[in-house]
């Protein structure tokens, strides 16, 4: 479900172009890749006689990460795919030329083997930062065979300890560098940072750190409350620039030691990304139907879900303006209840997991079907659109400017009215086009009555609605 854009897709073309096929087994399938999040993992210096060796090592390293919180609770969400690259020689390079090398145990031997990734010891002069040297031919080989991934893990053929972030998350065949691969994964994945000292170069804003010390406005501030113990902000060590800067937490999260779980920060970052990537609605019923007549109910259903373990997923649905908090995945409409006309019926679906505490979670990734449901005299067409969006309003309840503040997921035409309760419409933005990403659009309400308002924007004609309250 990768986005790739013009520019990328033709770089990929051009790699593909001269790209190697290599067989790739399926470790994990959950559905559609179009729509799920693909892992993938290649393995460098495991030559044509060890690839089953590097499918139960790549099985075993992706059973580790699916394991750990909170990769475990989202795991109906990936996809897992082992592209079986050929090295022609086995092992990793280790030229002996970091200044630890002396530290490593077991000590690690010299070798400089030919692997298709170029996998090494030593880099940047720290023995145990594995990376891969030969970035093109990465990106070649994922053009040929799986173009459509999200995230890639390296699997480095060696027994020894390593590993490293980046553009793709590395790690070694050692087994106790499979916890390697989850901090790994944190920072390519989710673009999380080390919670222990690297180097006053690898300090900037991130989730998890940051130059923000007052709690209300921290990035972490939500977690910073009497029922939550284990956050705080605490600065790095060392002097000099360390004290500028904070983390969550000291010595209890995987971002700084290895072994432990990742802290709540970190958890939260990490589902953050993977509501931003996937649709928790896979399929759902009808897409299109006609009938001759109104008297036959209408049966619409969520009927494919990619549902956390446990299910947090909770459901709404919305006809007209009325709603119905069912938290059902079906849904009845008596054609006979409706007037002549066009009506909406939208589920929207939001992830309400307690290991989340973003602000205005619920309408920041509101994922949703509608239908449009046309009653004639001749009977009733029904139609469907899917949409992922946010949708929020801010600050509310206000006394004069609310903002209201979209998040679109393509080009969309954008049209809001203010609906009071009697059902008159009291401010109209005509529709205007709004390109795919953030939208906002302040609205002045000094002039309205005390109360409780409908916030109704139509998105492409697809209404979706709020209650914002004017003081």
């Amino acid at each position: 479900m990768r986005k790739i854009y013009f520019a990328l897709t033709v770089c990929l073309l051009q790699f593909a172009a001269n790209a190697q096929i290599f067989d790739v087994d399926t470790l994990q399938y959950k559905g559609d890749s179009d729509k799920f999040i693909n892992l993938v993992v290649m393995g460098d210096g495991f030559t044509a006689a060890q690839q089953d060796d590097f499918i139960g090592k790549a099985t075993n390293l992706t059973d580790y990460l699916l394991g750990q919180e909170p990769w475990s609770n989202y795991k109906n969400y990936f996809n897992v795919f082992a592209i079986k690259v050929i090295s022609a020689q086995s092992g990793t390079k280790h030229a002996n030329t970091a200044s630890d090398c002396n530290t490593a145990f077991p000590a690690v031997p010299v070798s400089s083997p030919t692997t298709y990734f170029g996998c090494r010891f030593d880099y940047i002069g720290i023995h145990r930062l594995v990376v891969p040297q030969f970035n093109s031919a990465i990106a070649s080989v994922l053009a040929a065979n799986m173009p459509n991934y999200d995230q890639v893990m390296i699997l480095a053929n060696t027994p020894y300890y390593g590993g490293s972030g980046g553009s793709w998350a590395t790690c070694t065949a050692d087994e106790g560098a499979y916890d390697v691969t989850a901090h790994e994964m944190a920072h390519s994945f989710a673009n999380l940072a080390d919670e222990y000292y690297a180097g006053d170069n690898y300090f900037s804003e991130r989730p998890n750190m940051t130059q923000q010390s007052n709690p209300n406005l921290i990035k972490w501030k939500n977690w910073l409350t009497d029922d939550i113990t284990d956050i705080g902000i605490e600065n790095y060590c060392c002097g000099g620039n360390t004290a500028l800067w904070y983390k969550p937490t000291h010595m209890s999260c995987k971002m700084e030691i290895y072994g432990v779980p990742y802290c709540r920060v970190c958890k939260e970052t990490i589902i953050e990304k993977i509501h931003v990537l996937a649709n928790p609605i896979v399929e759902y019923t009808p897409t299109s139907l006609n009938i001759e007549s109104s008297e036959a109910l209408l049966d619409f259903n969520l009927s494919e879900l990619m549902k956390p373990e446990p299910n947090t997923l909770h459901i709404k649905w919305q006809l007209d303006t009325s709603i119905f908090d069912s938290n059902s995945e079906t849904f009845q409409v008596d054609p006979n209840m409706l007037p002549l006309g066009i009506h909406t019926l939208t589920a929207s679906v939001v992830d309400e997991t307690e290991l989340v505490r973003v602000d205005n979670h619920a309408a920041l990734h509101v994922h949703s079907v509608t239908w449009t449901i046309n009653k004639t005299g001749l009977g009733v067409a029904v139609a469907s659109a899917e949409n992922k969006f946010g949708y929020a309003i801010y600050p509310n309840p206000s006394e004069a400017i609310v903002t209201i503040a979209l998040d679109l997921d393509k080009n969309s035409s954008v049209a809001i009215d203010l609906i009071a309760l009697d059902g008159k419409k009291v401010r109209e933005i005509p529709a205007k086009m709004a390109s795919e990403g953030k939208f906002e659009q302040q609205i002045n309400i000094e002039s309205l009555a005390s109360g409780t308002y409908q916030a109704v924007v139509k998105i492409d004609g697809v209404q979706y609605s709020k209650a914002l309250v004017k003081e």
